[in-house]
């Protein structure tokens, strides 16, 4: 893909796709058009780090006259792939792609990609953490930590790449062809952006269609619509569960994980030794196993990473302990089934921090099991009172609305006793009073401390 002396077009100035994109582009001899909605005053500290590209800047709007001469135009992640600006572009020929599928175009490394609606992020951290004790040369980066097209193109094809996945990322693909795909699990998410989930299944699924017959595809066997991802892959599908004795893969037995990828079933370790607990977190460890024993990691090295990781920040963090109250932070519960998956690690009476932007989901499942879960229900967002009227479907009506995340935080305090867990799992997004949700958790934390001063 000859990129010199080309006009390409970066819609979506973010920092960390954006930005990073323009700089590859010029560094391979292209004209490069940043343009974003916003203006340029909100965007000073990513113009800033341009200072010494050669870039125009199209900010506060798209300017069709400018952007529909390009010979090709690479979108971030946050950027819908149907706006009408890039049906236009797409209907007069110019091709339209993502980040990651420039990344790809560009790089001979293998490339081990994680998806799925939740726990891809700890996965890719765990996974990351494994091989590190491998004499592989890898990077970890993708919808978490750096862009792709920072490192990849840059990689040998002995290098690995540990990517997570979304499916705005995937969307924009055309070409990429991951060496190993692992797809944890499907439950509706960013229906404000698919419509339905239909369409973001698709999405998803984008992640093994360009698969061929030398790589594998690693799919959640207990999830009936990642299970049918088997028929839309050339790949050499490896299933991995958590309730079925698999011909071949990677499943529980008797409280072990065990794999019979080899011929022979062989006991990798038992659930009490992992360091990740509840039973997400036992998915996400079948899926970073069936990864690593196919890339060739001894199950020494395995084991030892396995006993020793214990969490991702904003995941079922533990935050602190005060008065024999344990605070929690699962900010990264973005949705109702991550959401549902963190009251279910604990056995303890919880007080639940909940509510923020709506993404179009179903709250009927998440209210059912919260109502039957939790001793109180502190809510927040633009979610609250659609919460708040679906647990009282369920006849729970101890529930508290707050205007924001230091007095949710107090509120909960308030209600929680000794042995009590205060949980912040808000089964939404976080774009309604954050900025995201590691800027949620992070406000959260701060409130958790301030408690503890106090």
């Amino acid at each position: 893909m000859e990129l010199v002396d080309k006009l390409v077009t970066v819609v979506g100035l973010s920092k960390r796709t954006g930005v990073e994109t323009v700089k590859f582009l010029v560094q391979q001899g292209a004209k490069v058009i940043a343009t974003d909605t916003k203006s340029q005053t909100k965007l000073a500290e990513e113009i800033n780090l341009l200072d010494d590209y050669e870039v125009d800047l199209d900010l506060g709007g798209h300017t069709p006259e400018l952007i529909l001469n390009s010979d090709l135009i690479v979108i971030s992640p946050g950027v819908p792939i149907d706006i009408p600006l890039l049906n236009q572009a797409r209907g007069a020929g110019i091709e339209v792609i993502s980040e990651v599928e420039l990344a790809y175009r560009y790089t001979t490394a293998q490339i081990l990609a994680i998806t799925g609606s939740n726990g891809k992020t700890t996965t890719t951290m765990l996974t990351g953490e494994i091989f590190k004790e491998t004499d592989f040369k890898t990077i970890v980066g993708g919808n978490i930590g750096r862009a792709l097209i920072k490192d990849l193109p840059y990689l040998s094809k002995e290098d690995l790449a540990i990517a997570e996945i979304s499916s705005f990322q995937l969307e924009g693909t055309k070409e990429f062809r991951p060496k190993i795909s692992l797809v944890l699990n499907l439950t509706p998410d960013h229906l404000d952006r698919h419509g339905t989930f239909e369409n973001y299944a698709a999405a998803k699924k984008k992640i093994v269609v360009n698969q061929r017959k030398e790589d594998y595809a690693i799919l959640n066997y207990d999830d009936q619509d990642v299970r049918q991802f088997a028929n839309s892959t050339a790949a050499e599908v490896v299933f991995f569960s958590q309730q079925e004795e698999l011909e071949k893969g990677v499943f529980v037995t008797d409280n072990k994980i065990v794999s019979n990828l080899k011929g022979q079933t062989e006991e990798i370790i038992s659930i009490e030794q992992l360091g990740l607990k509840g039973p997400h977190n036992l998915e996400n460890a079948l899926g970073a196993i069936a990864m690593s024993l196919l890339m060739g990691v001894s199950k020494d090295k395995l084991v030892k990473v396995l006993s020793e990781f214990t969490s991702v920040e904003h995941r079922i963090e533990g935050v602190a302990t005060i008065k024999g109250v344990k605070y929690v932070n699962d900010s990264k519960g973005t949705n109702p089934a991550a959401a549902i998956k963190a009251l279910e690690t604990f056995n303890e009476p919880i007080i639940l921090i909940a509510g923020g932007m709506n993404k179009e989901s179903d709250f009927t499942d998440f209210a059912k099991i919260a109502a039957n879960k939790i001793k109180g229900l502190v809510l927040l967002g633009e979610t609250a009172d659609e919460i708040e009227d679906k647990v009282k479907e369920f006849g729970f009506t101890d529930t508290y609305q707050v205007s924001g995340i230091e007095e949710a935080t107090h509120q909960a305090s308030q209600l929680a006793s000794q042995g009590d867990i205060v949980l912040l799992s808000p089964a939404c997004a976080s774009w309604d009073m954050f900025s995201s949700y590691k800027h949620r958790g992070k406000m959260f934390k701060k409130a958790v401390q301030s408690l503890r001063r106090g």
